[in-house]
Order: structure tokens, then sequence, then C-alpha cells
């Protein structure tokens, strides 16, 4: 039987994912919020044991696997409660259309999904230092940009605590 450790470190538990239009139709921070609030309840709920995770304008990159729940599951999972976040958003604002509704069930469209093939933000958003014998400004300017940023688990690898439940101390990669 392969471990939590292992499981991590393959590349299937691993995921890219690049929204798609609706992001266009959500302020950043709230919809940092959703997907935040996403990923915990993917933790809480499906046992994921996320090791690093990173949010940006348009992209996720999630590392994590759970003992018991498959990956694509937690990623169906994860899919759903974004549209249920955004259908609550825009309920609260008054522009729900019906869109965004689990019988619908348009996650699919939410979110574009690609390896995570990056092994420099693979590194550092697990907690783990990237050093080169040269200078490289890409790297210089990635470690400058996880570690000031607000919705990454650098942060908690760094001391801090970030929106998302990481699991820091119970998995070492």
């Amino acid at each position: 039987m392969i471990d939590i450790e292992e499981l991590i470190l393959l590349r299937e538990h691993s995921r890219l994912l690049v929204m798609n239009s609706w992001r266009l139709e959500i302020p950043e921070v709230s919809r940092n919020i959703i997907i935040a609030n996403a990923l915990n309840d993917c933790v809480l709920y499906k046992n994921l044991n996320l090791v690093g995770y990173l949010i940006t304008t348009r992209r996720v990159f999630i590392i994590g696997a759970s003992e018991n729940t498959p990956f694509q599951e937690i990623l169906y999972h994860f899919y759903h409660t974004v549209e249920t976040g955004i259908a609550e958003y825009k309920k609260m604002r008054n522009e729900y259309d019906g869109t965004y509704h689990s019988e619908h069930h348009v996650y699919h469209k939410l979110f574009t999904p690609y390896p995570f093939l990056n092994d420099y933000i693979r590194a550092l958003i697990t907690g783990k230092e990237v050093n080169l014998p040269y200078y490289d400004p890409y790297l210089k300017h990635l470690k400058h940009y996880i570690h000031h940023h607000n919705y990454c688990s650098a942060l908690d690898y760094s001391g801090g605590k970030s929106p998302v439940i990481v699991a820091t101390d119970d998995i070492i990669l």
C-alpha cells in the first residue's frame, strides 16, 4: 500500500486549473474567497491533505491527496463548491440568473484543468527552497510573488496562516 507522502509526490495528485470567463464576473477578492472556501471544504469533507496551493488572478495550483478519496472526486467536489459559491455571491448581489445552479452542473466549464508541471512553483508552495547555481530573474520574481501573496500555502510554511487549511505538520515531502 502506498502512503500519503508518496501519493502527493505523484503528478496526478496535483493540478493547475485555469479559470474560464466566470472570473470576469466576480471581483478578485470575492473570487479568491470562494476558491479558498472550496479548498477548505475539500479538506474538511473529502479528507484532502492539502500540502500546497496558490490562487492567482487566473489560475489555481493544487497539490494534495487523500488516503480514502480519489483525487478526481476531490476535484469534482471542489468544482461543485466553487459553483455553489458563485451562485451564492450572485444571489447576494441580485445578479443571479440561474446559470450557476447545481442541477445544471456547469462546473466543467468553470476551469480548464492542466497538469501541474512547474517545479519551481511546486517547490515554493510546499515550503521548499529553490537554489540555482546562476541568477534566474524569473525565479527571483516568482519567489517574491509567492512569498508575498495572501492566497498561497507558502504563508503556512513560513510560520503564518493562510486562508486555507494546509497540512504542513502532517505531511513531509
